[in-house]
């Protein structure tokens, strides 16, 4: 009996021996997850045990960076993670490594939470697996719980650090452009107070990414190899589809596209980063001059996209560029309706950007032929980060109270659109008996066990929260892909299209007065001249009123326009009001 055997019989698995008996060793611990339904590994059960049979195989083997399955697979699958995997994407150059990975953070409870007695609805392995409890009432106020499974590239519970999260996230895109001297970027994204800025910035005790890759790439500069590789940062944001220098006291910025397409950001300050140090003060300065708001979601909501970038250099050439992507925090409509006509703008430019965002990291994954970088000015201003030798890491941060609940759905599902691998679609589409692969919850096997922290089996439970007796079985809902992910409705999608149009002409409405104010100021240079013609020996009076006529009838005309454009923004204005109660 090979060994394959042997391990498959351990964890209950005999039934797929012939599946895999013609498989060599190195390539069954190259299995990756989304090769399991290949081999007619569909059942959620089947997948749990594989999946962790696997990861204790390669603990007790000390394999750190298993070689790839030689069988069917999707292009740009991810590799099996083992810990250390969040590194084998980035370092290498060659074509099959995977563009975009994607990893969820699961926080603490608050004590806020605690103190409200909410449940922690979400419950982790670790490793790639997540799974939410989601609290549900029927329509005759039965409550019942509604399971949800989702795995990803990578998965930290609360126990995990910074240092973890960059371990695991981080490490190899300092790695990548060093040694592929190509353009590496890290998003952090999830609703407002789920832990964005804690895990870009931290803070002293638990230092966040932005100072343990600086610590890296310091360390890399002082060997001899990249020892005239200089250190350049640049530090601005994104804030209702404007640019800001937050390096330069929050001057703002235009980004143009020059002859061969390239983004420029025209007077962005880029400052020579010498030391950690030097280059942590210039954040922490930066830091404090970014946009802040309270909203229903957050009484501190960041309510920008801050973008890091630090550039490596060989004299004037460009060596390789890491970007740090500190995103706005996300809220459905409801959230931010009992504020102000501002927050509201704010909150429909910073969904719309990050919808953009989705479908540039999805074209990216699939290598699709257009990336729709013209969808808001975030992409934009990134473009380079997404074309070329590239690699992404997308950190997705979930909150794990009740109340969370539904923010965590949209974060995962918006995290699961991201990384819609081929092989997964081709389990939706007809293989697997319709085993979706991110969300086997949605397949037609049920799961019938979930995980916990110890990565064990269990029967499904009901919270606290939930009523005694018999779970029945929930009415068909409608398919997480079919939804929104911000579950938007017509109406909805009206405002955020009037929003746009609103911000649109919010900077041609300026434009035009700083227009009116230059023209008049050129008229009253030509009235004074029409004075001083009138008041000399023999001046005519007759002229004179024919040009002072035709010059305050320019004056009126430019008077008139601007009125008018005034006029069509107040009456937009008044449109957003009454949409945005609609959308209650």
């Amino acid at each position: 009996m090979s060994r394959i055997s042997e391990w498959l019989r351990s964890s209950g698995l005999e039934k797929f021996q012939d599946q895999f008996r013609s498989m060599g060793e190195d390539q069954f611990l190259g299995l990756q997850m989304q090769d399991y339904a290949e081999y007619n590994v569909v059942l959620q059960e089947d997948r749990r045990k594989l999946f962790s049979l696997l990861q204790v195989l390669k603990r007790e083997l000390d394999i750190v960076h298993p070689p790839p399955a030689q069988g069917p697979k999707a292009p740009g699958s991810a590799p099996a993670s083992s810990g250390s995997g969040a590194e084998e994407a980035p370092s290498g150059g060659g074509g099959n490594k995977e563009r975009i990975r994607v990893a969820i953070r699961k926080r603490p409870m608050s004590k806020k939470e605690i103190d409200k007695q909410e449940q922690d609805v979400l419950d982790s392995d670790n490793v790639q697996g997540i799974m939410v409890r989601e609290p549900k009432t029927k329509v005759d106020l039965t409550r019942y719980t509604d399971e949800h499974q989702f795995f990803f590239d990578e998965v930290l519970g609360e126990q995990c650090m910074n240092s973890d999260v960059y371990d695991r996230c981080g490490k190899g895109l300092v790695r990548y452009i060093f040694e592929q001297h190509g353009k590496a970027s890290c998003f952090a994204y999830g609703q407002t107070g789920s832990g964005k800025t804690h895990t870009m910035m931290g803070h002293p005790k638990q230092p966040g990414l932005y100072f343990l890759a600086a610590a890296d790439i310091f360390k890399m500069v002082t060997d001899k190899q990249h020892g005239d590789v200089t250190v350049w940062i640049s530090f601005f944001e994104i804030y209702g589809g404007k640019l800001y220098d937050l390096l330069n006291e929050r001057r703002k910025l235009v980004a143009r596209a020059d002859a061969k397409q390239v983004v420029n950001i025209v007077g962005l300050k880029e400052t020579q980063a010498t030391t950690v140090q030097h280059f942590m003060d210039a954040l922490r300065q930066g830091h404090e001059a970014r946009s802040t708001a309270a909203t229903g979601a957050n009484l501190d909501s960041s309510r920008s996209h801050a973008v890091l970038q630090i550039q490596l250099r060989r004299g004037d050439r460009l060596n390789g560029k890491l970007s740090f992507i500190d995103l706005a925090g996300s809220e459905r409509a409801s959230d931010v309706n009992d504020n102000d006509r501002q927050t509201r703008l704010e909150g429909a430019e910073i969904n719309k950007s990050l919808l953009a965002l989705k479908e540039c990291i999805r074209a990216l994954d699939q290598n699709s032929k257009h990336i729709p970088f013209r969808g808001s000015t975030l992409t934009s201003v990134l473009k380079d980060s997404f074309i070329g030798n590239c690699r992404t890491v997308m950190i997705a941060n979930v909150s794990p109270g009740t109340a969370s609940c539904e923010h965590t759905m949209n974060t995962l599902r918006y995290a699961n659109r991201v990384k819609q691998l081929k092989g997964a679609d081709k389990d939706r589409k007809g293989g697997g008996n319709g085993y979706n692969a991110y969300m086997p919850h949605q397949g037609n096997q049920a799961p019938k066990h979930v995980l916990n922290n110890n990565n064990q089996q269990h029967p499904q439970q009901k919270p606290a929260w939930s009523d005694a007796g018999p779970d029945k079985s929930p009415p068909a809902s409608k398919s997480d892909d079919d939804e929104d992910p911000y579950g938007r409705s017509q109406e909805q999608l009206a405002y955020e299209d009037l929003v746009t149009n609103i911000l649109e002409e919010e900077d041609a409405i300026v434009a035009c007065h700083r227009q009116q104010i230059e023209e008049n100021m050129a008229l009253v240079q030509e009235e004074m001249g029409l004075l001083t013609e009138v008041e000399m020996p023999g001046g005519s009076i007759e002229a004179y009123v024919d040009s002072l006529d035709g010059v305050l009838q320019r004056k009126l005309d430019m008077l008139l326009r601007l009125r008018e454009r005034l006029t069509d923004f107040k009456q937009r204005l008044k449109e957003e009001e009454v949409l945005s109660k609609t959308r209650r």
